[in-house]
Formats: C-alpha cells, structure tokens, sequence
C-alpha cells in the first residue's frame, strides 16, 4: 500500500475519537474497511499506531508524534487546495511586470494602487528594465506583462495603448539654450547630444532626428547611456543635452533645466504588452485595470 491523504483522514479520525465506530460514523464509511486500512498505514509505515482492547483504543508514543505530522499535512493539503481555487479566479498569485523609468509616475502608481486595493493576494514583482528587454523578457516567458515603447514587432506578443506624454528638452542649468523663450529647429545644429544606446531603446529619437533634418540642421550625439537616470545624470553634468519624455520632468534633479520642444513631434506613447496565449487570471484582472 501507498500512503496517501486518505489513509491520514482515517488515522486523524480515529485518533480524535479513540473509536473505530466512532470514526467510521463520523467518516461515513463503514467500520471494517477502516480497521483494515489503519493496519495497513501501520504495516506500510512499520510502526504501530494504536494499541487495540476490546475495551478501548490508544495511541503508541508512535501514534502521538504521527498524529502530529499527520494534522500538519491535512492543513497543508487544505491550504493548497484553498490556494490553487483562489489561483483560478486570479485573486492570489504573482504578477511580473516590466516598467521603463519614463511611466513610474503618479498615474502608474494610482494604477497599481487601484490593482492592490481589488486584489490584495496579488504580489507585484516590478523589474526597471528598457522596451527592448522587456520585450526579450516578455518572448521567452520571464515577464507576464510589460510597459514600454512600441513597436512591438514580435508576432506571440499583444499590446494595447495605455498613456501618452510629449517630450521636452533637458538641458544643464546654465545651458545657452536654458534663457530662449522659444527654439527652433535649426538652433539644434551642432548641438551635442546624449542618447540611451541604440541597444537600449528602440526608435526613440527618429522623429526628432527627422524634424532636425527637414530644418537643415545635424545636431552631434557625444555620449551614450544604458539607462534614462544615467543619461538625466550626464546632462545634468554638462555632457550635452536630449530630447526626453515630459514626465521625467516631473521629477525636480539639481543641475537640470527643462524647455519645450519646438512643434512637430508625434506623442511618446506607452503599450501594455503580453503574451496572446498568455492564458493567467491574474494578468487578465491587471489588463482591465488599465480598461
């Protein structure tokens, strides 16, 4: 015989009731197939349980310490029985969720927050990572759900348009362009630049290459940055100056200035991507936060 779940239902029984018949009654079941499984579970585990009159049943040191165990593995059992039919609706469980730095702003938070206040049993694992990785992440399964840039550009993954900023200059303070009530496009000629690597960012600064091109000026990129906080760093440390996401400015650094752009950029826009036969309850609820 095999020990299994059943066969500690029967020998809890039992032992709470010191009574066959009396566990048999309160198992439904009737008392000689019970008395053959509890000697089984002993013969299987080598070890008596139960010391037998024909007056009363007792427990061996060896049925106390069991009984012990015994209990521990029920309210386990039932914990992941309760667990897993929780999982299904989608109320417990982790959700893992890539985020690029430009949309950790106060409407994201009031999003997360929303989510946390409807589903409490949810853990949150947020990864700060670029639109490319998140992408590569999300392919292979080790994202469920990501905010980041379009394009997409992979045919397993879903999106759906969440939020959209303009995008602004950042500059040092003290920056020439720091005291201009208005720039054009020209005045970019020559300007030196910092830029996320191309490896990190997927298209970001098209347009504004475009608009600079159209107005006849050629703007120098001098440094590339893995990351936006490190590019944010290097402009405020005099490195040169980039185009960047409005919302970023919400967040006040020493040493940074801000200005608008001239007209003629499209918006930045934020997707929600996922995997499409990404089948989760849980990521089914967070796609209709954002609803």
């Amino acid at each position: 015989m095999k020990m299994e779940l059943r066969h500690l239902r029967y020998f809890v029984a039992v032992a709470e009731t010191l009574s066959f018949r009396g566990a048999a009654e309160k198992l439904r079941m009737a008392q000689p197939p019970l008395s053959a499984q509890i000697k089984a579970l002993e013969t299987e585990l080598r070890v008596q349980l139960l010391e037998r009159t024909t007056r009363q049943v007792r427990l061996t040191h060896a049925g106390r310490v069991f009984l012990e165990e015994a209990r521990t593995v029920l309210e386990a059992s039932s914990h992941a029985e309760q667990r897993a039919r929780e999982a299904v609706h989608g109320v417990v469980g982790t959700l893992r969720l890539g985020i690029i730095a430009p949309s950790a702003t106060s409407w994201l938070a009031g999003v997360l927050r929303k989510f946390r206040q409807r589903f409490p049993g949810v853990q949150l694992a947020l990864f700060d990572l670029t639109s490319p990785e998140q992408l590569r992440r999300l392919n292979i399964g080790e994202l469920d759900a990501g905010l980041l840039r379009p394009p997409v550009g992979y045919p397993d993954l879903d999106y759906s348009f969440v939020d959209s900023s303009h995008q602004v200059l950042a500059m040092p303070a003290g920056h020439p362009f720091a005291r201009k009530t208005r720039l054009n496009w020209r005045d970019f000629h020559e300007q030196e630049l910092v830029q996320i690597h191309p490896s990190a960012q997927h298209g970001y600064y098209d347009a504004f290459f475009a608009q600079c091109a159209k107005a006849g000026a050629k703007p120098r990129t001098v440094q590339y940055a893995n990351d936006i906080q490190t590019k944010m760093w290097l402009i405020s440390a005099g490195f040169g100056i980039a185009p960047t996401t409005a919302t970023l400015a919400e967040v006040k650094r020493p040493g940074l200035v801000f200005r608008p752009l001239p007209s003629g950029l499209p918006p930045v826009q934020t997707v929600l991507v996922w995997r499409r036969n990404d089948s989760s309850p849980v990521l089914a609820h967070f796609r209709k936060i954002f609803s």
